[in-house]
């Protein structure tokens, strides 16, 4: 009798940890009975201590600090099924699909932002890289790149929702306390925080409103700020927690406003939210949109001023808040669920399968003369990757200024501030000697 040998899925990821991190290493603990599959996790860069644990605890094959092990990696996409790679704009992930020519493999793309703002954004070398690309959200399927791919490629295009799971928050129940509480959980910079939250906050007129705020990384600036505005006491900053259901339970509402230029996709707190029948509060940004039933599963206010209303709207209605809460608790657990994403996933597993595999090169010139710069216009396409390209190219002073001016109002939007998320800064932090990056990190300061 022929011995059954699973598919091998090598996953190749950035880094493992945060909210990526959850969603791969949960929905791993979802399938680990499922045979058919032998999963395995490559991180170019590290994987944090508690992934560790996680994985030495179901016998994960986890190899981390990959970037530099180019033969070693090779081999292990040789001797995989089934390439996935977990991907956003990342200096070492880019520079290794650029850079390296991969053997005969499958592969699969999931991205991991929405693509709408830079430097999260989707190019059409990207789009057209593997076997098949993946989106978090449909929302990403509006986008101009996208639109513009030729109907053939639009057929390798596929959509699954991102999650972490809900199951933990499922059995969480309000809990009497004090006031009213308007719950946020999440990222606490302004690289995806609304930069007027404490202004929009301290315009809520409910006597006993208390602003509960979960997450980092910069908590303790956020809160000096609301200190020197004299508004504190209206705040609690957190900080990391490491059990939300003791503050979802106690939440009356969510309140989540977020930046217009925000990258996320496809938001896990705004489904434990929804999950928990704690009835969120949003700005019509795209995501918001596309995940939040305006009056059915939460409110999407149109602007600030609609925010404050729909809150203080929540505080006096009960009824509606109830109504609102149970909608949201059954939309979220019929679509947030990790089975459904594990079925989603062993259906595209199941069709790239049938593919041959081949090799993947990126489209571009000499790679023996490629740069980091060059790694990082790459990133951004066409559309941003020009104005940095005309930095290079400028053969004035003159034309050298007027760049510099559109490389400061792109600087304008927080998320280029960020020492991560894909910017100058972070490239400059794998790449110290590269001249150019060096450069813009300091003029985009």
């Amino acid at each position: 009798m022929q011995k059954f040998s699973p598919t091998k899925i090598l996953h190749i990821t950035p880094h493992l940890g945060g909210g990526v991190g959850r969603v791969l290493l949960n929905y791993i603990l979802g399938v680990k009975k499922n045979n058919l599959f032998d999963h395995r996790i490559i991180c170019l860069d590290y994987a944090n201590e508690a992934a560790k644990r996680i994985a030495k605890s179901i016998k994960l094959k986890l190899s981390d600090e990959m970037f530099n092990r180019k033969e070693e990696l090779s081999k292990m996409v040789q001797g995989a099924d089934i390439i996935l790679v977990h991907w956003w704009n990342h200096p070492l992930l880019y520079d290794f699909l650029v850079r390296e020519t991969l053997p005969p493999c499958r592969l699969i793309i999931w991205s991991h932002i929405s693509g709408f703002h830079p430097p999260y954004v989707f190019t059409q070398k990207i789009l057209n890289y593997p076997d098949i690309f993946v989106f978090t959200t449909p929302l990403s399927l509006e986008i101009k790149e996208v639109r513009n791919l030729s109907n053939k490629r639009k057929k390798s295009l596929r959509t699954i929702w991102s999650t972490g799971g809900v199951e933990h928050v499922r059995s969480v129940k309000p809990k009497k306390h004090a006031g009213f509480n308007i719950g946020y959980i999440g990222t606490v910079s302004y690289a995806k925080l609304h930069r007027r939250f404490l202004n929009i906050c301290n315009r809520v007129n409910i006597p006993d409103a208390k602003f509960i705020v979960c997450g980092g990384p910069n908590e303790k600036e956020i809160k000096k700020e609301a200190e020197k505005l004299g508004i504190a006491e209206k705040f609690d900053f957190l900080g990391q927690v490491s059990d939300i259901t003791k503050y979802l339970n106690v939440f009356d509402v969510f309140g989540y406003p977020l930046a217009a230029y925000h990258y996320g996709t496809c938001d896990q707190s705004l489904q434990e939210s929804m999950v928990a029948g704690v009835v969120p509060v949003v700005l019509s940004n795209r995501m918001e949109k596309y995940m939040i039933k305006d009056k059915i599963t939460g409110i999407v206010a149109k602007n600030e001023k609609d925010y404050i209303r729909s809150i203080e709207k929540l505080y006096k209605n009960k009824t509606l808040r109830h109504k609102l809460s149970r909608n949201a608790i059954k939309y979220a657990r019929q679509t947030f669920m990790l089975s459904k994403m594990a079925n989603d996933w062993e259906s595209i597993f199941s069709e790239v399968l049938i593919l041959p595999k081949t090799s993947k090169r990126w489209q571009i010139g000499d790679k023996e003369r490629i740069k980091p710069v060059d790694v990082f216009i790459e990133s951004l396409g066409n559309n941003y990757g020009k104005i940095f390209n005309a930095y290079r190219s400028a053969k004035s002073n003159q034309e050298r200024v007027k760049v510099v001016g559109k490389m400061k109002k792109l600087a304008e939007l927080d998320i280029w501030k960020s020492e991560t998320r894909g910017t100058t800064h972070h490239y400059h932090s794998f790449f110290l000697k590269d001249k150019y990056l060096s450069i813009w990190s300091k003029i985009m300061k």
